[in-house]
This record gives C-alpha cells, structure tokens and sequence, in this order.
C-alpha cells in the first residue's frame, strides 16, 4: 500500500516538474525583458515592441501556453541584444 503511494506521488511529481520548469523559464525570461527595458536606452519605436511582446509573453504564460510565450519572449529578447 505505500509502494502504491510512494509510485503515484512520484509519478504526480514527474508530470508535473516539466510544466514547472517551463513556467520558471517563461517567468525568467520575463524578468530580464523587463529588467533591459527599465535599464537600456532604445528608441521608442523598439521599447514599444519589446513592452508589447513582453505583454504578449505574460498572457501566453499565464494562459498556459508556455511554448508560445517562450518563443515570443525571445525575439524580445533577440529585439533588445540580450543572451539566449
């Protein structure tokens, strides 16, 4: 009986780490977008478009769709020249 238990909060747990994972990277990526934004100086045209995909980025991750908001977070970050 605790076998049984032990295996499904394993299992529970390796189903689950991934999406973590995926979120932490979407939150990270977030959080150096906004940290170039509050300290770079870019033309306006170019701060616009990275705020606006950062947007997109948050609504992506947080409706659950980490892949598109991952990919999104990095061209912002390609936009503003920092490390992938």
């Amino acid at each position: 009986m605790i076998r049984h238990s032990i295996a499904a909060a394993l299992l529970s747990f390796a189903l689950v780490a991934p999406a973590l994972a995926q979120e932490n990277t979407c939150q990270d990526d977030i959080a150096k977008i906004d940290q170039a934004l509050k300290t770079q100086e870019i033309d306006a045209d170019r701060r616009a478009q990275a705020e606006d995909m950062q947007s997109q980025a948050v609504q992506l991750c947080g409706a659950g769709n980490t892949e598109e908001g991952q990919s999104v977070a990095a061209e912002a970050k390609m936009l503003l020249g920092i490390d992938q």
